[in-house]
């Protein structure tokens, strides 16, 4: 949409009320004059509601409830402040609340979560799972006040898809965008729902995530270019990988037992049944009326390798975005997903008044497994059980044999009949020109593991040296570029609006410290303005195994994707610049998809563009948690002091204590 800068939300209210079908709002710059107001509201207020709400669910009266801003959005109204109050703490499956209530339509307030039905403990927010949602219309402004009550541990809360335009300090990531929230703290979250479609929120701290601590984000627009498509917007279908244990007792990992780091279920919505659980757990059910088209908004918040598909009896899925993307609408019979990526898609409820099954399976490194769970789409008037028998893992519906969305396996080159490849949809946005330049700014990011030498790991003295053990009893450390990333002692986004000098590294800049196994904070400086490209390339090269990429701030483009036959030759930093030297790394340019979240194929590669225009410390790393752990990510530095918005007042600062004079 173009380069948007000082714009607020009045003006996207303007936008919105003379724009035409199919504009997308997507502004950068820092809101000045609703920033100056609610800096305002929050002084004159902060002081004596800031206690009040942190032991209440007290809605201040001059914001709306969540109940008032999941509304119809439309052209001609003015945006809401809209106030959520998140309570994280430590809580268990098959608790005590499921023996007063269950959740069901008739019992909104009942506290008990059931997932699985395998008692468990778990780190929620407001006792519910998944946490409460986010519904907002673009424009509003949206506050969240995250209370952490997890004894001993720290909170950050990440909100997933949200480019936190004019916002870089509530992106959610600790010693990177901000202090972590210390248990009995109250953090205020604020950002502009300034980029429509789905989205999601999750802890960005530990292993909380797989836990159970994530929610579904929805920003819906009255001008959505879909919009003519369906009739109804209502269905979220959220999917978790779930562990039968707290996320890190399989960190670093066993060497016998619960070796590695695999899910024992999957959970469509927080709910699923598991064979050996000795409670009988409900499914989640979908009513449509017949004759009516639903979109249905699908939310991959796993955290392991675990890629999963999708399917639902007897229907055809038209697909239309991906990570809040509109794209051309394509028709397939299943949608592989894979850890962070989001797919909306709408279903026409023309078939015969029934019940049928929808299915998600492992597949990839994890069909091994044989993982699977199932949900009910159910049209009204009928009874709520499919006639025909659970489809399992190795009895799956046959829309899975069918033609697949998003197969992840590089062989893209060409167009197949059965698959369609992220790099072949067509962005649903004007086609942005500026993507087809030459880029200013190159970079191949290489990412691998290290097999670590037990000898030198446990060296006397060798202590703090992050290492996962895996299936296998391999000591792994992930590295990108030969820098595997270690946090810094405060935000970087604080030293960088400070011109404080950061100690970081990257291939160009290598502390004398370092070894050719970097462990320190790797950090890229990227010039406001610029157009970036960056090529992933998987040197880690485990079978069906595709790394999925989330780049924060930023929707991109994925211009090429592509994959070397391992039986002929291993893909390497070497490899792919002379494949992009040699100009067989064909790019689709101006009109390629967008997405926040891309996965690189085994021994393949993914190149991505855009445009660096939001200045801050975006966060760009692997989505699975445990590699994560070990160092796969690193930051991306936009801009200088003079280009990233204030410091909001009052924002906590944290550090390391080390007197100089001890």
């Amino acid at each position: 949409m173009g380069n948007m800068r000082n714009i607020g939300v009045l003006l996207i209210i303007s936008l919105l009320v003379t724009s035409v079908k199919g504009l997308r709002v997507r502004q950068n710059g820092n809101q000045a004059n609703v920033h100056a107001k609610l800096d305002k509201i929050d002084e004159e207020k902060d002081d004596q509601s800031l206690t009040r709400l942190k032991s209440t669910h007290e809605i201040p009266g001059w914001y709306s409830s969540p109940e008032e801003c999941k509304r119809d959005c439309t052209r001609n109204e003015y945006p809401k402040v809209c106030y959520f109050k998140f309570v994280v703490e430590y809580y268990t499956v098959n608790g005590g609340a499921c023996q007063i209530c269950r959740v069901t339509p008739e019992t909104p307030g009942c506290e008990c979560v059931l997932a699985d039905g395998v008692e468990k403990t778990i780190v929620v927010a407001n006792r519910r799972f998944p946490g409460p949602p986010i519904e907002v219309c673009l424009g509003d402004t949206v506050i969240i006040d995250v209370v952490n009550s997890v004894p001993g541990a720290e909170v950050t809360i990440h909100w997933h898809g949200v480019l936190q335009h004019g916002t870089p300090y509530f992106d959610g990531v600790p010693y990177v965008t901000q202090c972590p929230i210390h248990y009995g703290d109250t953090f205020r979250y604020r950002w502009y729902a300034t980029n429509e479609g789905t989205h999601f929120w999750h802890s960005h701290t530990g292993f909380q995530k797989l836990d159970g601590l994530s929610g579904s984000i929805v920003v819906r627009s009255p001008c959505d270019v879909h919009a003519g498509l369906y009739d109804y917007d209502h269905h979220t279908l959220m999917i978790h990988d779930w562990m039968h244990h707290l996320a890190a007792s399989r960190f670093p990992g066993l060497l016998t037992g619960e070796i590695g780091q695999d899910p024992d279920n999957l959970l469509i919505n927080g709910k699923g049944q598991f064979i050996g659980s000795i409670v009988d757990t409900p499914v989640e059910v979908f009513e449509v009326t017949a004759g009516k088209k639903y979109r249905f908004r699908m939310i991959t918040a796993t955290t392991t390798t675990c890629p999963v598909q999708m399917a639902i009896q007897g229907h055809k899925l038209l697909a239309i975005a991906t990570d809040g993307e509109p794209f051309d609408p394509v028709e397939v019979d299943t949608i592989r997903v894979f850890s962070a990526e989001r797919y909306d898609f709408i279903i026409n409820a023309n078939r015969r008044r029934g019940s049928y099954w929808i299915q998600i399976k492992s597949v990839g490194p994890c069909e091994q497994f044989q993982l699977s769970q199932l949900a009910i789409l159910k049209y009204i008037g009928s009874n709520g059980q499919p006639a025909t028998t659970p489809p399992t893992h190795t009895n799956s519906l046959p829309e899975f044999n069918g033609k697949v969305l998003n197969p992840a396996d590089g062989n893209c080159d060409v167009a197949r009949e059965g698959a369609i490849c992220v790099g072949e949809l067509t962005t649903a946005d004007p086609p942005d020109n500026r993507i087809a330049k030459q880029p200013d700014v190159k970079i191949f990011l290489p990412f691998r593991f290290l097999v670590r030498n037990l000898t030198e790991l446990f060296m006397p003295g060798s202590f703090g040296s992050h290492f996962m053990v895996a299936g296998g009893g391999f000591h792994l450390t992930a590295f990108i570029d030969g820098v595997s990333f270690d946090s810094p002692d405060y935000p970087v986004i604080i030293q960088m609006k400070e011109n404080e000098p950061i100690e970081y590294c990257n291939k160009e800049h290598m502390s004398e410290k370092c070894s050719p196994n970097c462990v320190c904070t790797h950090l890229i400086p990227i010039p406001y303005g610029s157009l970036v490209e960056i090529i992933m390339v998987d040197e880690v090269a485990i079978p069906r195994l595709a790394h999925p990429f989330h780049l924060h701030g930023y929707a991109f483009h994925v211009v090429s994707e592509g994959w070397i036959d391992p039986e002929y030759a291993k893909m390497d930093l070497r490899t792919a610049v002379e494949l992009d030297r040699n100009e067989q790394m064909p790019r689709r340019l101006a009109d390629s998809p967008r997405k926040d979240t891309t996965a690189v194929p085994s021994n393949g590669y993914v190149a991505l563009r855009f445009i660096a225009d939001n200045a801050g410390a975006w966060f760009f790393h692997c989505h699975f948690m445990y590699h994560m752990a070990v160092g796969m990510e690193l930051v991306l530095q936009v801009g200088n002091s003079s280009q990233i918005p204030p410091i909001p007042k009052g924002f906590p600062r944290c550090g390391s204590f080390v007197p100089q004079d001890w």
